[in-house]
Parts: structure tokens; C-alpha cells; sequence
């Protein structure tokens, strides 16, 4: 082993002794580089080879080629790079050669190379770490279209580029991401030479000599084409066509490839709802041979695009689809009221029809909460939303709220009956009658949410609403009281949230005396929560006059009930002997605290006191 390592360093000595001797490094430091890199030696002469002493050396040498590369700058000394900066780049190459050919399935390795060889610009080296890379990983297309972006974009090499990507077509004949890739660099290389040929003047029309008929193919698109071509076989759906509708959406050369596009979708493919949705959006942009067609018949277009598309495919994607487009353009503030009448109208068809997305449906009753003139009544649809989606606490939070605050259209007018004189019901006492009380769709959301945290929204805004009328109607407190009784015993996590909750209010409106009776009531029942424990106490402190033996006696209940798993208690606990108790307490709680928690948190504990000590 030692012969090796010996071998080794004294290959490194041409480029230490060069570093020294222009003063890049002083003797002492070029000792420490030959220690380091002797351990670092040593640990890959090892038997059994760790992958982090690799990196961990890769990353020193690194380190100090960057450290070279800062003492040229401040000394402005550049020369001698073949003998130093080279010779330790060859260096961190071959680390990374060896490192790729012991670990070969950890694809950061590979990564890492490519990425250092690229900051070195040692672009033949880079192809070849592809070639090695792939010959290992040929399973993953992701790798090969890295591989031939970089020789397309960043190499220049077009010709590279096509081979790799032929190969790669043969391990995966399936994969439509190949062939969006190749087709995309095919136009891409088109793209460049177009643009090439009019820089020089030249025609860029397909009219070149016999002997360039390779360069005519590729100028005109063809072998995009045949890219495109080949990849039919492999479409499954209209989804499938899309990602090469886009890359031919990029040039403005591909007209009539984006014309097959369309073409293959609507023969091919013509009851699947991506193709009419995408015929419909299509109608959307603008032509620029078409300057005649505005913008509202092209909206018109495309939704009678959408409506010939639920006659014929009346499934809930094709709904959805036609709605989340309505809902793109009513984002535009010039075309939103020209359209807002068209969502309403199809978003309740949609919904009666049950084809509407619960999204959808909240995106859309969050219009009509806007939306006073729309004709649909927000109750009406949200009664309707919760029978289709009883799961869903938004809609139901949404129909308990529109129900409490009366969201009812008023009537347009009011047919006099003749019964002017009789005496009306006093206001006060009607509306008194109807806040107090409970509605019905509150007690089925419970039922339809269960338990769960999502029915914590419907229960928060029935007592927030209770509570703002408490402040008009006195007996609105007793239902606010009422509610939180019942979330308190409800099972968790609806108790665990609002018992501490219940406690809060209970202080506001009762008073320091009662909160302590409620607690004391309360702190031992389940759900047990901690920051019910924590709550009372910080009520407590915020007193003028804080009862610090109260104060003591919770600490204790939540360390007996939350000690073993929660070294917080303990801390604060201490904290507020420390600060506001008997600091000669703090002793036994430290030992109490060592002997309860568990081990896993002792450790933790024992440093943050310490810590706590020092502050104190």
C-alpha cells in the first residue's frame, strides 16, 4: 500500500515544486497539501473503498485549484498554468474516472464530472463521459436528451447530437419524450441554418444544388418530419401529440407541420377531449393572415368549438376542460365582462349535468360572491355543490356561511296585497329568533365531514359568527358557549383544537376566576392538550398580579401528562422559576426533567439548560 501511495506524491512533486517556486505557495503550506493529499491516498488504498473519501478528495483538489486561481489573480502571475493548473485538473479528471468506474450507479458522480469538465471547457472529455454514462444508464431517456442537447446546443455538433438520439431510439422505441427531443433539435438546427442563409443574403426556400440535398432536408424541416413521422406509432393519445404541437408553435417556418399536427389529431384521434380542446384554444390565437377576425369572434369560435365537443363527447373532462378555459379568459380584465355572463351559464350546466370539478365549483361560487347580477343564486348552487361533493369542507364552510348571513336575492318587486295596515313582526324579535338558532346544513356538514380536521373551518365559522352577533344579540352568547362545549368533546382533532380555544374566550368573557374553574374542570379530561396548560398560564401572566402558586401547580399537571416526550415543559417551567418563581426550585426540576424524559431527548434537554444558565 505504502509503495503506492509513495508512487503517487512523488508524481505531484513537479507541480509542488513549481508552485513553490513561484511563490504561488509558501513552503509550509505546500507541506500541508503533501499531508492532506498522503491521508487522502492512504484512505483509497484502502480494501474496501468508501465513495465519500473519492468526493471528499475530488472536493479538496477543487479547492485548491480555486485557491491557485485566486493567488494569480492577486499576484498577477499566469504563468507556468501547464505545470500547475492543468496538472491538478488532470488530477480532479482522473479522481472523477475512478470514482465513476467504483460507483458507477450514483448518477451525481457522473453530474459532477460532466459539470467540472464543462467549467474547464474540455469538451471532448465531456463526450466521452457521455458515452461512458449511457453504455451504464441507457434505461433512462432523460440522460440521452441531456446528452443531445449538449451536443446540439452547447458542442455545436448537430451531426453527434442525431446519432444519440437514433441510438437512443432504439433502446426506447416508446418513448414520445425522445422524439419531442429530436423533433425539437431537428428544428432547431433548421432554425440556425435559416437564419444563417439570411444573414448571407441567401434564399432560405429549399432550391439548393443536387449535391446539398442533405442541408435541403434539414433547412426545410423534412427530418423533423420524419422524426414526427416515426412517432405516430408510438402515440397512444391526443395528449401524446401535444408536446410536438408546442415545439412547432416555437418557429415561425412550421405552418404546415403544425396543419398536419391538427390534422392527425382530428383523424386519429377525434373523440378524445384533448383534441378538441386543443382545437378550441387554437381558435383563440390570432392569425396574421386573418386580420378581419376580432377578438369576439374568435371567443365565439372557440366556444362553439367547445359546445359542438360536449354534444359529441359529453364526459366530465370535456366540461372541465371547457370551463377552466372560460376561467383563463375571464382573467383577462377587457374580456372578463364580455364573458361573465357565458361562465354562469356553463358552469351551471356543467354542474347540474354533474360534470363540474369541485375546484371548479369553488372557483366559481367565488365569482358569484362578486357577482350580484349574475342571475344564479349563490345558496341554490351551494346546496346543489355539497350534494355532489360531501367531502369537500370549502363548499360546505361556503354554504354554512351564505346561510347564516342570509345571502338571499332580494326580489325585483313586491306585489301589494292590500294588507299595508296590518301590523309587521318586530324586526328585533324575527331577527333574534333566526341568529340564536343553528341552521340545518351546519349539523349535516358535521355528519358528512366526520371528526376530521377538515370540519374545523365549518365549526370556526359558525362561532365566529355567533360571536360578531353576540355584540347585537346578548343570546348569542350562549350558542357561541353552546358550540365550543360541543368541539371541546367532539373526538381530535376537533377537541385537541378547540379546547385551548374554548379556554381563551371562556377568560374574555368570564373573567380570570372562572377561566381558573374551567381549567381545573377540564385540564385532567381527554383530549389532553398542551396548550390548554399553556394557555391558562399565559392568561395568568398577563394578570397585574399573577398567582404564582396556581402557575406552579399547571406546570406540574403538564409535566405529569407531557414530561416524558416534551422537554419544553421543563424548560419553561424552569424559565418561569427562574424569572418569576423560586429560583431554588430549579435544582429539583432539573433532576425531575433528567429522570423523566426520554433518552433520546435528554441530551438535548441537559444543552439547552446549560444554555438557559448562562441567560439567566
Amino acid at each position: 500500500m505504502a509503495e503506492f501511495v509513495d508512487l503517487r506524491l512523488e508524481e505531484m512533486l513537479p507541480e509542488l515544486e513549481e508552485m513553490q517556486r513561484v511563490e504561488l505557495f509558501t513552503e509550509q503550506e505546500i507541506k500541508a497539501v503533501v499531508k492532506k493529499r498522503r491521508d487522502f491516498e492512504y484512505k483509497l488504498q484502502k480494501h474496501t473503498k468508501a465513495k465519500e473519501d473519492y468526493l471528499k478528495y475530488i472536493q479538496y483538489e477543487i479547492n485548491l485549484l480555486m485557491l491557485v486561481r485566486l493567488r494569480r489573480n492577486r499576484t498577477g502571475f499566469q504563468f507556468k498554468k501547464p505545470e500547475i493548473d492543468h496538472a491538478i485538473g488532470n488530477r480532479i479528471n482522473k479522481m472523477f474516472m475512478y470514482a465513476t468506474s467504483r460507483f458507477p450507479s450514483d448518477l451525481k458522480i457522473w453530474l459532477s464530472h460532466i459539470e467540472f469538465c464543462k467549467r474547464m471547457r474540455w469538451t471532448s472529455s465531456i463526450t466521452r463521459i457521455f458515452v461512458r454514462l449511457l453504455a451504464v444508464k441507457s434505461n433512462e431517456p432523460s440522460l440521452w436528451i441531456m446528452a443531445a442537447k449538449w451536443e446540439f446546443e452547447e458542442n455545436g455538433s448537430a451531426a453527434n447530437g442525431r446519432g444519440l438520439l437514433l441510438r437512443a431510439l432504439r433502446f426506447h422505441p416508446e418513448s414520445i419524450q425522445l422524439y419531442t427531443e429530436a423533433f425539437r433539435l431537428e428544428l432547431l438546427e433548421a432554425d440556425r441554418l435559416r437564419k444563417r442563409r439570411q444573414v448571407l443574403g441567401l434564399s432560405c426556400e429549399p432550391d439548393l444544388p443536387d449535391n446539398e440535398t442533405d442541408t435541403d432536408n434539414i433547412l426545410d424541416g423534412r427530418v423533423a418530419v420524419l422524426f414526427y413521422n416515426d412517432a405516430k406509432k408510438a402515440v397512444k393519445s391526443a395528449a401524446d401529440l401535444l408536446p410536438f404541437l408546442a415545439v412547432a408553435k416555437e418557429f415561425d417556418f412550421t405552418a404546415e407541420l403544425q396543419a398536419t399536427i391538427f390534422r392527425d389529431m382530428q383523424v386519429e384521434h377525434s373523440e378524445d377531449e384533448i383534441t378538441w380542446d386543443t382545437i378550441a384554444r387554437h381558435a383563440l390565437e390570432k392569425d396574421p393572415n386573418d386580420k378581419e377576425m376580432k377578438l369576439k369572434d374568435r371567443i365565439e369560435l372557440c366556444c362553439s368549438t367547445y359546445e359542438e365537443a360536449i354534444e359529441r363527447i359529453d364526459t366530465p373532462k370535456m366540461w372541465q376542460l371547457y370551463v377552466d378555459t372560460l376561467f383563463v379568459l375571464g382573467e383577462n380584465e377587457i374580456i372578463r365582462p364580455k364573458i361573465r355572463q357565458r361562465i354562469h351559464h356553463v358552469c351551471y350546466r356543467a354542474l347540474t349535468n354533474r360534470k363540474l370539478s369541485d375546484q371548479q365549483l369553488i372557483d366559481w361560487t367565488n365569482m358569484l360572491e362578486n357577482d350580484q347580477f349574475s342571475g344564479y343564486q349563490l345558496k341554490t348552487v351551494l346546496t346543489e355543490g355539497v350534494k355532489q361533493f360531501p367531502k369537500n369542507a370549502t363548499l360546505w364552510t361556503k354554504a354554512l356561511k351564505a346561510e347564516l348571513e342570509q345571502k338571499e336575492e332580494e326580489p325585483l318587486f313586491q306585489i301589494d296585497t292590500g294588507a299595508a295596515d296590518e301590523p309587521e313582526p318586530a324586526a328585533d324579535e324575527e331577527a333574534t329568533a333566526v341568529s340564536i338558532e343553528l341552521p340545518a346544513v351546519f349539523w349535516e356538514a358535521i355528519k358528512a365531514l366526520g371528526s376530521t380536521s377538515d370540519s374545523i373551518a365549518v365549526w370556526e365559522t359558525a362561532i365566529e359568527h355567533f360571536e360578531a352577533l353576540s355584540n347585537q344579540n346578548s343570546k348569542a352568547l350562549q350558542t357561541v358557549e353552546n358550540l365550543y362545549q360541543k368541539a371541546v368533546n367532539v373526538e381530535p382533532p376537533i377537541g385537541k383544537h378547540f379546547k385551548p380555544l374554548y379556554l381563551n374566550w371562556f377568560a374574555t368573557r368570564k373573567g380570570r376566576e372562572e377561566a381558573q374553574k374551567l381549567y381545573q374542570s377540564q385540564a385532567s379530561l381527554p383530549p389532553l392538550v398542551l396548550d390548554f396548560h399553556y394557555t391558562i398560564i399565559d392568561l395568568e401572566l398577563k394578570e397585574a398580579h399573577p398567582n404564582v402558586e396556581f402557575i406552579r401547580k399547571v406546570y406540574e399537571k403538564a409535566a405529569m401528562q407531557f414530561g416524558q416526550k416534551n422537554k419544553e415543559i421543563w424548560l419553561r417551567f424552569i424559565r418561569f422559576e427562574l424569572e418569576r418563581g423560586d429560583p431554588t426550585r430549579v435544582g429539583n426540576l432539573h433532576h425531575r426533567a433528567k429522570m423523566t424524559l426520554d433518552r433520546t431527548l435528554a441530551d438535548d434537554f441537559l444543552v439547552q439548560y446549560t444554555l438557559l444558565q448562562l441567560q439567566a
